[in-house]
């Protein structure tokens, strides 16, 4: 189920989920978990005997796989805090104080530092990648933890902040992790997400959204960088 954010903010899904952010799981014997990495081993676990598995076979390339999914969820997706003001280092994509006020948005300053960290761990991850997918030659819980994301950036990063297509040129500054991109997204299901979440982002875009931060950047006198390489 698709959520508001308001609706984040309930008391109704606070109990599914205190921190009040998505995801939220409740399991068939009641129980509630939360944390995107907790929910997917616990779906891999629980429903093991059906196939494919999404967790590699070696101790080895697991671990890769759990460190790709590390990076993502502590130095993109999570600002490791609930408190106002914190935002993760994909906010800095399309929070802004304009849109989303005090408690949720940004200065200037704060989102140039956001940016940076997103290029350094895509830059990282374009480094790791282990084979045809993120963490080998099968689909794992790796690349379905880094792909949603990744329509974020593909949206945002070249139409905001002028970025290249990262995902799309194979020969660009990223050339790996467009191979996988574009090899992941010809999957049905990838291809599903993808266009479900793009699909928002452009009601977003024509609504707004993104307005007062080109605005933003525009009126930069400090010549901060969020243009990537």
């Amino acid at each position: 189920r698709t959520l508001t954010y308001p609706e984040l903010k309930s008391e109704e899904f606070a109990r599914i989920n205190p921190l009040k952010k998505v995801p939220g799981l409740v399991r068939d014997d009641g129980v509630t978990a939360f944390e995107s990495q907790v929910i997917l081993n616990y779906l891999e676990d629980e429903y093991a005997e059906h196939k494919p598995c999404f967790k590699p076979v070696t101790p080895k390339a697991r671990c890769h796989m759990e460190l790709q999914i590390r990076v993502h969820d502590l130095y993109i997706a999570s600002p490791n805090c609930t408190a106002p003001g914190f935002s993760h280092s994909q906010g800095a994509m399309y929070l802004s104080r304009a849109w989303h006020g005090e408690a949720r948005g940004m200065d200037l300053k704060t989102r140039a530092a956001k940016l940076e960290e997103i290029w350094k761990q895509l830059t990282w991850l374009n480094g790791n990648i282990a084979g045809e997918y993120l963490a080998g030659d099968v689909v794992t819980l790796s690349d379905m933890t880094w792909f949603p994301t990744t329509i974020f950036m593909e949206y945002m990063l070249p139409k905001v902040f002028g970025w290249p297509n990262v995902f799309r040129e194979t020969e660009g500054p990223l050339p790996e992790l467009a191979k996988w991109w574009l090899r992941v997204s010809e999957l049905p299901a990838f291809a599903t997400v993808r266009q479900q979440i793009w699909e928002y982002w452009e009601e977003m875009d024509g609504k707004g959204q993104f307005q007062p931060i080109i605005d933003e950047m525009a009126n930069d006198v400090d010549g901060l960088k969020c243009r990537y390489p």
